[in-house]
């Protein structure tokens, strides 16, 4: 069955037929659409879907910049609700104790949008969810932009294991090697046919550790269109093609991985 680890089917451009979306992914072949979530309203959103469609998983998270909503300007570019943080967290800690959760995500930190102030704030977000993933045998689906070598740090430090980096946007070298000593799983968005860098990915990572994502209703595989989650089968197609394999050992690929990041070994 085919995969999308990460998306946001509570976005605001789903609002008025997310129901469609979820039934054209069934039709394409999806086994498992991992909904993630960004703060208390997309949180239990996520579990409303997850409640009404087999096929959706939750995962429950904190945005790196949501996670530091108490300390943003009035000005702020984004459009950021401002929540008790530590309540959200143990709202987390809670669903993932009744083993209600597939993955803890998003979570992770951002160096984009806000700049070294609120660096320590967001760590300790991003070190409690890691903490409530691992102590739950539960994947962390992380953010990171513009500081990913600062995530890998403390996911070493940690000694986090089940992790997943989305639609990841630092050197692909790096990648390269955090697969292949640290074993932890990279999903590639569906508009892999024009990025060098996740077309780099899809050829030359551990086969073991390529999983597949939309981000959507972002990172669309045609520039200008919302994406959803049946696109993951051109980014398998595209997977299969680079690898010279059948798109069916390349589905199949991509499925046991993401069983093995479920469910790692030892």
């Amino acid at each position: 069955m085919y995969l999308d680890i990460h998306t946001h089917l509570t976005h605001a451009d789903f609002a008025g037929d997310v129901e469609p979306v979820i039934e054209r992914a069934r039709a394409a072949g999806l086994g498992a659409i991992v909904v993630n979530g960004l703060e208390p309203v997309s949180n239990r959103q996520v579990l409303e879907l997850a409640a009404r469609h087999d096929i959706v998983r939750p995962a429950l998270g904190i945005y790196p910049i949501d996670a530091v909503c108490d300390l943003l300007p009035a000005d702020f570019a984004l459009q950021v609700a401002r929540f008790d943080v530590d309540e959200e967290l143990a709202f987390i800690e809670a669903e993932a104790a009744a083993g209600r959760l597939t993955a803890i995500g998003e979570c992770g930190l951002d160096g984009y949008w806000v700049g070294e102030e609120t660096f320590a704030a967001q760590e300790r977000v991003f070190e409690r969810l890691v903490d409530i993933a691992m102590r739950h045998r539960l994947p962390a689906i992380i953010h990171t932009r513009k500081r990913e070598v600062r995530a890998a740090e403390i996911l070493r430090h940690l000694g986090a294991r089940q992790v997943d980096f989305h639609c990841y946007g630092g050197k692909v070298k790096n990648a390269l090697k955090w697969a292949a000593e640290d074993g932890w799983w990279f999903s590639v968005p569906a508009n892999a046919r024009r990025s060098e860098a996740f077309t780099k990915m899809l050829r030359e990572l551990p086969a073991e550790k390529v999983l597949t994502e939309t981000d959507a209703p972002y990172l669309a595989p045609a520039p200008g269109e919302r994406s959803e989650p049946a696109a993951v089968v051109g980014t398998v197609a595209w997977l299969a093609e680079l690898r010279g394999w059948d798109v069916d050992e390349a589905r199949e690929q991509v499925w046991r991985n993401f069983a093995a990041l479920l469910r790692p070994e030892g």
